[in-house]
Formats: C-alpha cells, sequence, structure tokens
C-alpha cells in the first residue's frame, strides 16, 4: 500500500525537515511477553523506512495502557536516524508519541517585503509594526504515531486529547490483517474532520518500480476505509490546513503520521 501526504511537510518536536515524511517505527508491534523491551527508530525519509535524516528524541515518549506517560529509558540521535529503548512492564497497548507543542506564525508584509514572527494572535498587536499589512496567524502542530501492544490489547492509550488533528483507531491497530477492511477517523479539536489528504505507503518501496502510494481523502464525518493489500509495515501520513475562527490563530495547519503493521491473515 502508500504513503500518505497532504500537504507536506512535519513540524513535529519544534524541528522542521522540508519534504521528508517523519515517522517513528517500533521494532515490534504485538509482543506476548512483559518485560519485552521495545527499540524505536525515527527518521525523517522521502522514501518509506529508508532513514534519512535523525531526528531529535527529545519530544519522544511513551504512554502506557494504563494512560501514564513516560520519556523514553535511554535514546540517542544519529545522522540518519535516532533510536530510543524502553521496557515494556504490563499488558496492554502502548502509543509511541514524537510530538512538540503547537507553535504559531504571523506573517505579514512591511514596505513591500514579506516578514514573519513566531507570536499568536493576541501577541501580534504588540509585536508587529504599525504599517504591516497582509497579516495572518497560523497555528502549526504536528504528530508522529506508533502503537504495540503486549498481550491483550487495551484502549486507554488510544483515547483522545481533543486537541489538533487526531486519529479516533475504530479499528485497534493490533487488529489490523491483511486484505481485512479498516476504518479511522480524524478528528480536530475534538471534531469530525472532513477532507483531510492522506497519503497511505507500504515498506520496501526502495525495491519496487513504483512507489504504490494510495491517496485517500476523509468523508464528511473524517472517516477512512482502505484495505491492506499484504502484511508488512505501513505509513499513513495525512495533513490539513483551514481558516480558524481561534482567538490565537487565523489558520490551523496540522500533520500526523501513524506507523502499523498488517498482520498475516
Amino acid at each position: 500500500m502508500k504513503k500518505l501526504m497532504i500537504s507536506a511537510l512535519l513540524v513535529l518536536c519544534s524541528v522542521s525537515v522540508s519534504a521528508h515524511t517523519l515517522w517513528v517505527l517500533p521494532s515490534h508491534f504485538v509482543l506476548s511477553s512483559e518485560d519485552s523491551w521495545i527499540s524505536v527508530d525515527v527518521s525523517a525519509a522521502n522514501m518509506t523506512f529508508v532513514a534519512d535524516k535523525g531526528v531529535s528524541p527529545a519530544n519522544l515518549s511513551i504512554v502506557f495502557p494504563d494512560g501514564e506517560r513516560h520519556a523514553f529509558s535511554q535514546s540517542y540521535q544519529g545522522k540518519r536516524k535516532s533510536q530510543a529503548d524502553h521496557q515494556l512492564t504490563m499488558d496492554g497497548t502502548y502509543r509511541i508519541e514524537l510530538a512538540g507543542p503547537a507553535r504559531y506564525f504571523t506573517f505579514f508584509e512591511e514596505d513591500g517585503e514579506r516578514r514573519r514572527l513566531m507570536v499568536n494572535k493576541q501577541e501580534r498587536a504588540e509585536k508587529i509594526p504599525a504599517n504591516a499589512t497582509n497579516v495572518v496567524t497560523t497555528r502549526s502542530r504536528g504528530r508522529a504515531l506508533s502503537y504495540v501492544s503486549v498481550n491483550a490489547p487495551n484502549k486507554t492509550a488510544l483515547a483522545l486529547h481533543n486537541e489538533g488533528l487526531e486519529l479516533k483507531l475504530l479499528t485497534h491497530p493490533a487488529d489490523v490483517v491483511a486484505t481485512e477492511p479498516v476504518q479511522w477517523q480524524f478528528m480536530l479539536d475534538g471534531q469530525p474532520a472532513a477532507d483531510v489528504q492522506i497519503e497511505l505507503s507500504r515498506e520496501g518501496e526502495l525495491y519496487r518500480d513504483t512507489a504504490g502510494r494510495e491517496v485517500l481523502t476523509s468523508d464528511a464525518e473524517g472517516r477512512i476505509r482502505f484495505t491492506p493489500p499484504e502484511p508488512g509495515r505501513y505509513v499513513l501520513e495525512a495533513s490539513l490546513q483551514q481558516e480558524s475562527t481561534s482567538a490565537l490563530a487565523d489558520r490551523v495547519r496540522e500533520s500526523l503520521t501513524l506507523t502499523f503493521e498488517a498482520a498475516l491473515p
């Protein structure tokens, strides 16, 4: 299957990697014993799972099946990829997340020149010149996610925060099976997000004549439906840009990637 992209570029963990997809890739998606260790690769790349640029793991965390968030016990940033390890000490589903806080950018023109300040709408009045024109403030946020289940999967770590672009996993990640339909739902600030554009891609792109990426769009209720054609690891990439009525921004630009595995049928 294919890779998902929407308005390009993930601004995750306070690092912008232009024209690259940022992903987190766990060494295992399903484990059968407690106290197993998980290793996670983090990279930004043009080709699916072909590591290209190491990304800081500073904002990488793991949510345990009881909902408690932890920093990884050890991590390393390399040139091509970064890596982190942690011990999984309980049964259930874990959420691996690379995400930084939302950032605000105010763009404006002054004397015919395009300028930018990192301030929100409430802050910009005191920061931008009095003669500024075409003033627009954008809220930008991104996340890279994956889920790992040990023995009996549960849903605590799947809970949404109703903030930014999120994915409601109607089909549990541990239940994704090749040749069987999957249904997920995009949400923006807790509400269904229509017209989210997505690319879905499958590992092995380096060894195929065509990338074989599948492009999807969420429906009026924010839902997407697809069927993984074969077992393996996939990455879904989505982004959304739209006008906002927020007191802090005129526009929102959100992006999200999810790495998951389709099991043997």
